[in-house]
């Protein structure tokens, strides 16, 4: 009987989504007192990155059909000052109504926020309509152990693999692009690198990949091939730091390493290859045809025609724009022969709502608004990132240039931190000193007793335990 109850309600509560986030607002009733309601209600909005003209459509529609209010979006382009001044103003009782939260700032700061109305969205119908990395993120019990949702996610962006097709025709002609793991990775290597007498040792360089320095994503990277290698990396409470119990971790960072050390065979990164003080890093490097294969998110592409466009706009010789290509991430246990699943690391942000909203039922509708299909859709038009709703990943995957995220957001996975900044200050330290000679073995211990330092007594953060 239980189960009947517990079904039926889930497709009430479905039915209610449904109208919310899938029909027009035009065209859905309501109650007497909010269509008579036209009182002036201003919504601030902060994101991070994208300019006006991305949300200006879609807020110019919800601004239609729910006269009196005003939606002010306002864009930031440094995570760290973002944040900063989010906390600041929260603190004070101000801040905006609506901003952006990454999906490792919720487990330090989805207190800061207001969850969702049952009206809008349960946790069973989240679970429904988004991929199971948002749900992992996004639903966290409240207090009183009840689960709530605490942001509803427009997209879902995963690592994956660039590298230069001219390269991989050349040197594998057999395959023309990557390997499908990390041991064919590896193995492409010798086959793609050519060595020189030059201070930088390579002519071409295979993948960028091995420092903490002059490589954007390795911190990103090495949370990756944890996941990948199956390391538990807290205890089943998230109350310890656990994954320096595993021999995994050892061969994660191992691995990664690998590559910019000179003794080991698949050696093909060095500090001379890319400038660690730039904001391009090995960006630059690919873009001048120098390394074959780098790792990044969707919007690396945009990045490294940019970067290409620069170049030449200076009179420097570049790859082709066509030469560009993204094949998935390679996997540790390869794909086609064992059973273990695949792993994607996943970064994205979240639209939320702020704690000290004057209209949390307002804003959550706005919130609402923006993961409609339609609107999805046309946000993936845009910004090229891969949808988090189910119902449109087929699509997608079907983009031949972006479709590689889309394909990859079904097995997209994180690691809940609290506090991602500080957590990779210590990943990059440890990795520096490998390349400087010391112990790997000592330096995951390090890592682990160090991270453990910033867990809080109550963990990293409420854990949800199902019930029969």
């Amino acid at each position: 009987m239980k189960k009947i109850k517990k079904f039926t309600s889930v497709i009430l509560v479905l039915i209610i989504l449904t109208g919310t986030l899938n029909s027009g607002c035009l065209k859905r009733k309501k109650p007497v007192q909010q269509v008579i309601d036209i009182s002036e209600k201003t919504l601030t909005f902060y994101g991070l990155y994208d300019n006006s003209d991305i949300y200006d459509p879609i807020i110019q529609s919800f601004e239609s059909s729910h006269p009196g209010t005003t939606i002010v979006y306002r864009k930031f382009v440094d995570p760290d000052e973002y944040l900063d001044l989010i906390i600041n103003e929260l603190a004070e009782g101000e801040g905006p109504d609506i901003f952006l939260m990454h999906n490792t700032w919720f487990p330090k700061h989805y207190k800061k926020l207001t969850p969702a109305p049952v009206n809008i969205v349960t946790p069973d119908v989240f679970r429904d309509l988004f991929v199971e990395i948002t749900a992992n993120d996004l639903i966290i019990p409240d207090p009183d152990g009840v689960e709530q949702v605490w942001g509803l996610p427009m997209y879902v962006d995963t690592l994956a693999l660039y590298f230069n097709k001219d390269h991989y025709e050349d040197a594998i002609p057999s395959r023309g692009k990557p390997a499908s793991t990390w041991e064919g990775v590896q193995n492409d290597v010798t086959l793609l690198n050519k060595e020189d007498k030059s201070f930088e040792r390579f002519e071409r360089a295979a993948i960028a990949l091995g420092r903490d320095d002059n490589i954007l994503r390795t911190f990103d990277t090495f949370m990756m091939l944890l996941l990948q290698y199956k390391v538990d990396f807290y205890n089943e409470d998230l109350t310890k730091v656990n994954f320096d119990k595993d021999p995994n971790a050892l061969k994660a960072l191992e691995l990664l390493t690998s590559f910019s050390l000179p003794s080991k065979k698949n050696y093909s990164w060095n500090k001379y290859l890319s400038d660690a003080n730039s904001a391009e890093k090995e960006i630059t490097t690919f873009a001048k045809g120098k390394v074959s294969t780098i790792l990044g998110y969707s919007y690396t592409y945009n990045d490294i025609i940019t970067e290409i466009n620069r170049l030449k706009s200076l009179g420097e010789g570049t790859i082709d724009i066509d030469s560009v290509r993204i094949n998935e991430i390679p996997q540790v246990f390869d794909p086609e022969t064992s059973a273990e699943t695949r792993e994607a690391y996943a970064s994205y942000f979240v639209p939320s709502v702020s704690r000290t909203s004057e209209y949390p039922d307002l804003a959550w509708e706005f919130l609402a608004t923006l993961v409609q299909n339609e609107n999805l859709t046309y946000f993936n038009e845009k910004t090229h990132r891969p949808s988090a709703s189910r119902s449109l990943i087929s699509t997608q995957s079907a983009d031949p240039i972006y479709g590689v995220f889309a394909s990859q957001v079904g097995y997209a996975a994180s690691i809940p931190m609290i506090d991602t900044d500080v957590y990779k200050e210590i990943v990059d330290s440890g990795i520096e000193d490998i390349l400087n000679t010391k112990s790997p073995e000592n330096v995951v211990k390090t890592m682990a007793r160090d991270i453990q330092s910033l867990i809080p007594s109550a963990g990293v953060k409420p854990v949800y335990v199902p019930t029969e």
